[in-house]
């Protein structure tokens, strides 16, 4: 065993869901490690312990996760909000903007992207994916009009595994003069990503799937100039400033201004357990490098190809190298699948269509054991 492949195996001791299952449904949600577990039950007994005593401690820290998650994505800590899902902080973009805005979004993408914008009442186009679910940037630009004014899509789409080139799609938005909203839910963790460099006007993940970090937190960055223009509408208590905010005395709180960055997105108590750990994920991703987390996986999906190939599974989601991804769908039949579930792989499974999801803690003995089992 070479130095580099004890390395991932090392990581992968860290999940123990690998003592009872393949597991291959990172795109659905992904199982924590033992840091994880042992951070959480220091949180947990540091609460029952110390009760609110523990916020001197939790509230720097949360500030320090929040820079380090705006530095990961070349943003000032003040751009990014901490959130508990991608539905959330959706519901709270679209309060920002006239309903006259007409959103621009993909038929394939997780109705996350689009249904709180029809609710709103702005009129919503939605582009359709090529059979194979590949998803041009001629094919968007096809469907812009002179109402559109947002476009929004996954980085990865859930569905095909697609990977969006942000660079293409960040060019189209400026050419057209279009605000970017990006959901990078599926790449967060897996996929370097720099929101200066790519023009993107809002980014946000939920950090339960590649980022390995649990329900319930994940991150938004909204640009300043973005924010400046744009104020979002919805306020809680947590959210706006206060001209002597003493909550020990009865006063006129009826009196307050909007926070004017980011944090303006958290309305009321952080959920300080779930954005630890996150940060607590975080840490350990950034000790193994995204970078080398980006080489691994595809590695692992060169391998996926060759060996499908070799066993003549059908690749649905063989797009070109720039749009691959580490979500790869396989065409196998019922029978097939009820082979895997006898072997206790974890996967989703549709339509004939096999989920393959793959991280940093999967190796290529998962993908031998997965096409040994279709046999």
């Amino acid at each position: 065993m070479t130095a580099n492949s004890n390395k991932w195996e090392k990581i992968r001791a860290d999940y123990p869901v690998f003592n009872k299952y393949t597991y291959l449904f990172t795109n659905g949600g992904a199982p924590v490690g033992k840091p994880i577990v042992a951070r959480a039950q220091e949180l947990l007994t540091d609460l029952s312990e110390q009760g609110r005593g523990v916020m001197s401690a939790w509230v720097p820290e949360i500030e320090e996760i929040r820079a380090s998650i705006a530095g990961s994505i070349g943003a000032s800590p003040s751009e990014l909000a901490f959130i508990t899902n991608t539905a959330q902080a959706m519901g709270l973009l679209t309060g920002m903007f006239p309903t006259t805005f007409e959103i621009l979004s993909m038929k394939d993408d997780f109705p996350t992207s689009f249904v709180p914008w029809i609710h709103h009442g702005h009129p919503v186009r939605l582009v359709q994916a090529e059979p194979n679910g590949a998803i041009p940037v001629s094919a968007i630009e096809q469907q812009i009009t002179p109402d559109t004014r947002i476009l929004i899509l996954s980085h990865v789409m859930f569905r095909s595994g697609y990977r969006h080139d942000l660079a293409a799609v960040s060019a189209l938005c400026k050419k057209h003069g279009i605000i970017l909203i990006v959901d990078a839910t599926q790449s967060f963790g897996v996929n370097e990503i720099d929101v200066a460099a790519h023009h993107i006007d809002i980014l946000i993940f939920h950090a339960y799937k590649w980022v390995t970090a649990g329900y319930g937190a994940g991150g938004m960055y909204v640009s300043q100039q973005l924010l400046e223009k744009y104020p979002p509408k919805t306020m809680g208590w947590y959210n706006v400033i206060y001209p002597n905010p003493d909550f020990d005395i009865i006063q006129d709180y009826t009196q307050f201004k909007p926070k004017q960055d980011a944090r303006v997105f958290e309305q009321g108590t952080p959920a300080f357990l779930n954005i630890l750990l996150m940060g607590e994920a975080l840490r350990y991703i950034e000790a193994i490098g995204v970078a080398d987390i980006n080489d691994y996986i595809q590695s692992l999906v060169n391998y996926l190809h060759e060996q499908a190939q070799k066993h003549q599974v059908e690749v649905l989601s063989n797009f070109d190298p720039q749009h691959l991804s580490a979500i790869q769908r396989l065409k196998i039949s019922p029978e097939q699948f009820k082979l895997l579930e006898q072997r206790h792989f974890m996967a989703r499974y549709k339509n004939n269509m096999l989920t393959v999801a793959l991280n940093f803690y999967n190796n290529k003995a998962d993908i031998d054991a997965l096409f040994a089992a279709l046999q």
